[in-house]
C-alpha cells in the first residue's frame, strides 16, 4: 500500500477505547463531541457481578458494557452513519482497510487486548 496518512484527523488521547474513538471519528466528521459525552450517550457505564465466571481464582466484575456497545448506541442518533463489518479472512479484512485509509477514511477497530505488551499478563484476554 502507498497511501497518504489521514493528516487532517486530530487524535485525542481518551479515558477509554471505545468512548475515545466515537469521540475521535465524529470531531472529525464535525460533530464536537468530547469523550465523556460519548460514554454517557453510548450508555458506557454499567456494573456485573458474573460468580460463576473466575479470573484469577476471583468472581468477574465488570465496570463497562460489552465491547461495541458504545458504537452501536451512537449509531442510533438521527444523522450519524456509521456500519460495522467483521471479518474472518485476514486477507480481505486488510484489503478493506487499506482501501479506506487510501481513500483517507478513518477507520476503528476492534481487537482484542490479549497481545498488547503492556497490558499485564495476568488481565490478558480473547474478547
Amino acid at each position: 500500500m502507498d497511501a497518504s496518512p489521514l493528516t487532517d484527523f486530530s487524535h485525542r488521547q481518551s479515558a477509554h477505547c471505545e468512548s475515545g474513538v466515537a469521540a475521535n471519528l465524529l470531531n472529525h466528521k464535525g460533530i464536537p463531541i468530547s469523550e465523556a459525552m460519548a460514554f454517557g450517550i453510548g450508555a458506557g457505564l454499567f456494573f456485573g457481578y458474573l460468580p460463576f465466571i473466575r479470573i484469577n481464582g476471583l468472581p468477574l466484575v465488570t465496570y463497562r458494557a460489552a465491547a461495541g456497545h458504545i458504537l452501536k448506541q451512537i449509531a442510533k442518533i438521527p444523522g450519524i452513519n456509521m456500519y460495522q463489518k467483521k471479518f474472518r479472512d485476514q486477507n480481505q479484512a486488510m484489503a478493506e482497510l487499506d482501501a479506506a485509509l487510501e481513500a483517507s477514511i478513518p477507520v476503528g477497530l476492534q481487537t482484542g487486548v490479549f497481545w498488547l505488551p503492556y497490558f499485564p499478563r495476568a488481565l490478558r484476554f480473547h474478547f
